[in-house]
């Protein structure tokens, strides 16, 4: 089983969503990652 790196999101700051360097970034890591088979989301909110 090959391991993909853990990416940490927090949700409480949308602000980031106006910083056009941001999701520059964010886009980018989602092209140079490979595609995962499955993703895990951990939440105290639900």
């Amino acid at each position: 089983m090959t391991k993909l790196p853990v990416l940490f999101q927090a949700h409480g700051a949308p602000m980031l969503l106006d910083d056009a360097g941001w999701v520059t970034e964010l886009a980018a890591w989602a092209k140079a990652l490979p595609r995962p088979k499955a993703i895990l989301v951990v939440s105290a909110h639900w």
